[in-house]
């Protein structure tokens, strides 16, 4: 079974947002719907499993096909599975550099952290409603 594509409204608006072009959009596209939740890469990481199995949540870094500058001028991508459904859930873009996982400060990490623990409470919620 193949995995339903769904970006959802946060992915939307960080698209256009950070004006994502449409050959990054399409990339990601062709893109979600061969990610795994079998195993960890060096460039996906497993972040959150609820606690009934059902969803998983992933962040990614995956290449900008527009630019030349390799793992550095690439973007984040967190998504999550959900098992029951089979659906890939895109919520979250962004620019690498935009992060601040060198010496840019710790607000920009502090964001994207506190945006992952708002993510798995939600999962869990979900989870749980079930």
């Amino acid at each position: 079974m193949a995995w339903v594509y769904v970006e959802r409204e946060q992915f939307l608006r960080m698209c256009e947002k950070l004006g994502v072009s449409v050959v990054v959009r399409d990339a990601v596209r062709s893109w979600a719907p061969t990610a795994s939740n079998k195993y960890e890469t060096s460039r996906s990481k497993l972040v959150y499993r609820s606690p009934n199995n059902r969803y998983e949540a992933w962040a990614a870094g995956i290449p900008n096909p527009e630019s030349n500058k390799g793992k550095s001028g690439g973007y984040r991508v967190v998504y999550f599975f959900d098992l029951a459904e089979w659906t890939i859930n895109l919520d979250f873009i962004d620019e690498r550099k935009n992060l601040g996982f060198k010496d840019e400060g710790r607000r920009k990490k502090d964001r994207y952290n506190n945006y992952i623990r708002e993510l798995k409470e939600y999962l869990k919620s979900m989870d749980c409603a079930m």
